[in-house]
């Protein structure tokens, strides 16, 4: 038969663990409210909140259709560069062409 205090101490310890628990699950839900508040979803008092599991598969996407926005605008920067460049070079010719007829 265990003892009064050992049976006090497994009382304290799982008060010890269900707080631990209750906070871990506090701060992980006000992580997620911050998440729904910053991806785009339809707010307001009529729609109703998204569950936590909806919350994660919606900012996966968005951060995926982010990075590849990001991927398409690097790559057009990149070809207007190159065309930029291209147009650089075919003035130097030019600008070339127009010195050496003066000479």
């Amino acid at each position: 038969m265990p003892s009064s205090s050992s049976s006090q101490m497994d009382s304290c310890l799982r008060l010890s663990i269900n707080l631990r628990e209750r906070c871990r699950m506090h701060d992980l839900n006000e992580a997620l409210n911050d998440l729904r508040e910053v991806i785009p979803y339809a707010h307001g008092n009529s729609v109703r909140k998204l569950s936590k599991i909806a919350t994660l598969l919606l900012a996966k996407n968005f951060i995926i259709m982010q990075k590849k926005a990001i991927e398409e605008l690097s790559q057009v920067v990149s070809e207007l560069k190159e065309k930029e460049k291209r147009r650089e070079q075919q003035e130097a010719e030019k600008n070339e062409e127009i010195t050496t007829k003066d000479y």
